[in-house]
């Protein structure tokens, strides 16, 4: 099995704990290999993650992150992203010495992996050149990168890939395309890239898979409403995957913190410092909520309104303030 992660040094406490957790929960795996993109990781926190992967007798392997000025083509907007989220669109580039990957398994560090993943590494990708999570995601995003409102939209924190079709395909050079086409202005970073062009390619995994946090906080009627998607999982679906969750995505939301962060209420929440406890970075302190105030603000006003009223207030802003603006800045 070959993982791939990304992170920097902010983050690496956070990758060492979903790493820990998916060698944990998969050590009947004949073999796994780590393979982390590094941007700006201190040496002590590469250390760290080393050890985790040496306990579990499993291979890391350090691939600092390319050099974007090229892939990328002149500038894209970062908002709040980090120049490495964009590692996983050019998996040509960052797997250029390693020839003898042909499939790969792609994982987001703010995760939690709860159960085999086995069967998803092992499984028949229909002739398809990958397979991922839908998320639920309104008309007017889809149509900002070129899908129709009946197209699966997939969330980027966990998919497989046929790495061999990836570079047979040329899939570096599209991605290079499709930001130039767009002029480099993304509102999701590379997850706009990576359904822009393989969202019709993909194959629909259970949401087992990729459980967002949105998952456990709404049910799929409610997720419906607040996101405006006319594609998206049923509650049976819904349900049957908490009841067997695989990987726990740690995504952000008005409606709460992340574990790493005081005050989570996430029903995961306690066995993700559980498995903190068991890396070396046991004891660190939480990290405070450093949501600046008029975010907080912004919250508390949304909190107090009714639930039914929230959904479509906050719906409203998620699926049609927000990409509006987006496109508005585009045809400038």
């Amino acid at each position: 099995m070959n993982v791939m992660y990304l992170c920097n040094d902010s983050y690496a406490m956070i990758a060492g704990v979903s790493v820990y957790s998916l060698l944990d929960n998969n050590l009947d795996v004949d073999e796994i290999n780590i393979f982390l993109v590094t941007e700006d990781i201190e040496s002590d926190n590469l250390k760290k993650l080393q050890e985790i992967v040496e306990l579990f007798h499993r291979n890391i392997f350090f691939i600092p992150k390319p050099d974007m000025a090229d892939l990328l083509g002149g500038h894209v907007e970062m908002h709040w992203w980090i120049e490495n989220v964009f590692s996983r669109i050019f998996l040509g580039e960052v797997l250029k010495c390693y020839e003898s990957v042909h499939r790969l398994l792609y994982i987001d560090c703010d995760t939690l992996v709860v159960g085999s993943l086995g069967d998803l590494w092992e499984m028949d990708l229909q002739g398809r050149i990958g397979a991922g999570v839908c998320e639920a995601m309104g008309d007017l995003h889809k149509k900002a990168i070129g899908l129709s409102k009946d197209d699966n939209y997939f969330n980027a924190g966990m998919f497989l890939i046929d790495v061999d079709r990836w570079r047979l395909e040329n899939r570096d050079e599209q991605a290079k395309e499709f930001i130039k086409c767009v002029r480099g202005r993304l509102e999701y970073a590379d997850e706009s890239v990576l359904n822009g062009i393989l969202g019709k390619e993909m194959v629909r995994l259970s949401p087992k898979y990729n459980l967002t946090s949105l998952s456990f906080y709404f049910t799929a009627k409610e997720l419906t409403t607040y996101r405006k998607s006319y594609i998206n999982y049923t509650e049976k679906e819904r349900q049957d995957a908490l009841g067997d969750a695989r990987i726990v995505h740690f995504t952000s939301t008005y409606l709460d913190v992340r574990p790493w962060v005081e005050g989570c209420r996430h029903p995961f929440a306690e066995r993700w410092h559980e498995f903190k406890d068991k890396t070396p970075w046991k004891g660190q302190p939480l990290r405070k909520d450093n949501r600046n105030l008029k975010k907080r603000i912004v919250r508390k006003l949304v909190m107090c309104l009714p639930s039914g009223l929230r959904l479509h207030v906050t719906g409203i802003m998620h699926a049609y303030v927000k990409p509006l603006k987006y496109m508005i800045k585009m045809n400038r």
